[in-house]
């Protein structure tokens, strides 16, 4: 009995002083290997447990309405890289819904002054758009629990002889009661009113309507 204990005790004495070799050796002859080594595992493993404890690891549990104005691919007609008069510029509008909720018969209220803009053409993202002389809306849309909705259509700026112009978009979502569900922040642009050596094409009139 005491050889086998003596056997057991030689091993495990064995073990223990080859896993001290083993980790001190580094350590003790290069200490900033080892120091190194070190520092890793610790950022490592705290960028670990940052990632489980961060809430923007997290999908976002929320409704979101975004927009934007731009020229169209070849809206830009002379060139310049700015938006003049009579171009024809793309309102996008991004809608997500990280829910679980489905939002149905909601409208988009753009706030687009109509009065600056006529031939409304090329709507996608929704199948229906409606227009007054005030402005225009995208009513009866329908968003499903984690969809990504975008709605875009193409208007052509009006001329303008007297003064440059601000064409803008404050967009919100209404209920079907009319209740606001959310809104976003306002987006505008500048727009050139003709140079003095431009005319109004011929088939324009001098009171151009919508």
């Amino acid at each position: 009995m005491t050889k086998i204990y003596k056997y057991f005790s030689d091993r495990l004495r064995f073990y223990l002083i080859m896993i001290v070799v083993l980790l001190g050796f580094p350590l003790y002859f290069a200490p900033k290997v080892g120091a190194f080594f070190l520092e890793d595992l610790f950022n490592f493993t705290l960028e670990k447990i940052q990632e489980v404890l961060t809430p923007e690891s997290a999908p976002a549990n929320n409704l979101t309405l975004d927009s934007d104005i731009s020229l169209t691919p070849n809206g830009d007609l002379d060139k310049n890289g700015e938006i003049d008069s009579g171009e024809v510029i793309r309102f996008k509008y991004k809608i997500n819904n990280n829910t679980n909720n489905e939002y149905s018969f909601i409208t988009l209220e753009t706030n687009i002054p109509r009065n600056l803009l006529n031939y409304i053409h090329n709507l996608q993202g929704s199948a229906n758009l409606s227009s007054d002389k005030n402005t225009i809306v995208i009513p009866n849309l329908r968003i499903n629990p984690g969809e990504d909705l975008t709605i875009q259509f193409d208007a052509r700026v009006n001329y303008f002889t007297q003064s440059d112009e601000t064409i803008f978009t404050e967009p919100k979502l209404v209920n079907k009661d009319k209740s606001k569900l959310m809104g976003s922040i306002k987006k505008e642009l500048k727009v050139k009113k003709l140079k003095s050596d431009q005319k109004l094409p011929s088939v324009v009139k001098s009171k151009e309507k919508p």
